[in-house]
């Protein structure tokens, strides 16, 4: 079966949508391999993605094969930041998502391996990119919520885990997304010298 995911590759101060395709077939048994010029840190994301799997209670698809394709194929990715949305491929292989499809959101994250969502760098260069392409919604690690929501016409959600990016796709309207307001006074409020940030809150 195949699922679709999209993500972004940064260069620089730029970024670039990428779309995450997702097989998984009846290939050689327990083969997972990611093509479309990976670097080694997301080569190793094989063995980040199947641990995450494992210890948030998911499945994988074992003994089939898991195969990859980070398009388009003919330019590099770097980082660990196409971890979660190759994982969340993965999983709608399987049928987590019932039936939905994910081609209105951007993810961007890092997994650890008990499945928590690490930060990544590029959030904000991602966050230009999908509005570019006319998505509206970017899901992104919680320590990058803020740089994300300084553009506008993003919808920004910030996540801690695999099963919170699993509950925003399957439950969008009970997954609590900070404002952008919210996230940008913080932002301000963080800058300020410290003494008159504790007066302001306390």
């Amino acid at each position: 079966m195949l699922f679709k995911s999209l993500s972004a590759a940064v260069f620089g101060i730029d970024a670039y949508l990428v779309e995450v395709e997702v097989d998984v077939g009846s290939g050689n048994l327990h083969d997972f391999n990611v093509v479309g010029l990976p670097d080694v840190a997301v080569k190793e994301s094989r063995e980040r993605i199947k641990a995450a799997l494992k210890n948030c209670g998911y499945d994988f698809p074992a003994p089939q094969s898991v195969t990859i394709n980070l398009a388009p194929a003919d330019i590099r990715k770097e980082g660990s930041a196409f971890d979660l949305p190759m994982a969340l491929g993965i999983l709608g292989c399987v049928g987590t998502f019932f039936g939905k499809a994910l081609n209105g959101f951007v993810f961007l994250g890092e997994l650890s391996l008990d499945g928590g969502v690490r930060a990544v760098r590029g959030a904000l260069s991602a966050a230009l990119a999908a509005r570019e392409r006319g998505i509206r919604s970017l899901a992104v690690p919680e320590a990058n919520a803020r740089e994300a929501a300084v553009v506008e016409g993003i919808d920004v959600y910030a996540l801690r885990s695999l099963p919170q990016a699993v509950d925003l796709i399957n439950a969008p309207e009970s997954f609590a997304r900070p404002t952008r307001a919210r996230l940008l006074w913080w932002r301000v409020s963080t800058s300020m010298p410290f003494a008159r940030c504790r007066r302001r809150w306390t």
